[in-house]
């Protein structure tokens, strides 16, 4: 009996220790970001192309036309099929209503990604995707075409201010900052057995302006005059007493 209490002790107290997420020496933890204002030079614009048919070919065939119409207008603005990335064809029956499964026709999709390297192309591919009455879902978004090299940039600013924030903290403790034990761009304790390492750049957009005051849909299309690329990383230090 003496023997079956000691190990099921045992047991607890590993179990204790082994859900603990907090590291066993002591430790100061710290939040270091970095911010970097860029006027963007790319553009990606996603949207669906959509169409029905009375039958599956029909409304597939719709689909390939208007993707010959797209590349043509596309080719017009000195565009070619590299800027696109398209996914492949979705078909899906279309129904009399939930209760009746009989099929009145058929739906094909095909979502397309475009990018853009000159944004002067911006206001006219939005207005001729804006009055096309079967493309669908337009999604736009700024970046830099250099934005690697500047998120490599704010990961050392990132981790500059972890570390100065770091001995300010400690100072004001009368410890001092011993090694790094950990670096994650997770915010939270809980995600400390997770994977390691700068990441998580995000991108915020600045005061919008007109791209141009020439085109009828000029107060309409907007772009960031700027953008914010920013950078957090979280590290936990070793203190030394």
């Amino acid at each position: 009996m003496l023997r079956l209490t000691t190990a099921f002790s045992l047991l607890v107290a590993a179990a204790s220790v082994t859900a603990s997420p907090l590291p066993d020496f002591p430790f100061i933890n710290v939040t270091g970001q970095a911010t970097l204002e860029v006027a963007p030079d790319k553009a990606q614009i996603r949207f669906v192309l959509r169409q029905t048919g009375a039958t599956a070919e029909q409304a597939t065939r719709a689909v390939y036309r208007q993707g010959e119409s797209l590349l043509k207008f596309l080719q017009a603005q000195g565009l070619t099929e590299k800027a696109l990335d398209a996914a492949q064809i979705n078909k899906e029956a279309l129904y009399k209503d939930y209760q009746d499964r009989t099929i009145t026709g058929y739906e094909a999709s095909q979502p397309i990604t475009l990018t853009l390297t000159n944004l002067e192309q911006y206001v006219t591919v939005m207005d001729y995707l804006f009055t096309q009455p079967q493309i669908f879902s337009i999604h736009s978004s700024f970046d830099h075409s250099k934005r690697e090299e500047f998120e490599l940039t704010l990961s050392e600013k990132a981790g500059a201010d972890a570390r100065a924030r770091a001995n300010r903290l400690a100072a004001a403790q009368g410890v001092k900052l011993s090694s790094v034990f950990a670096i994650t761009e997770n915010a939270g304790f809980g995600n400390l057995a997770g994977d390691f390492g700068f990441g998580g750049g995000q991108v915020s957009y600045g005061r919008m302006e007109k791209m141009s005051a020439d085109s009828g849909m000029a107060g309409a299309l907007l772009a960031p005059k700027q953008i914010t690329l920013q950078k957090s990383v979280n590290v936990i230090y070793k203190l030394n007493p």
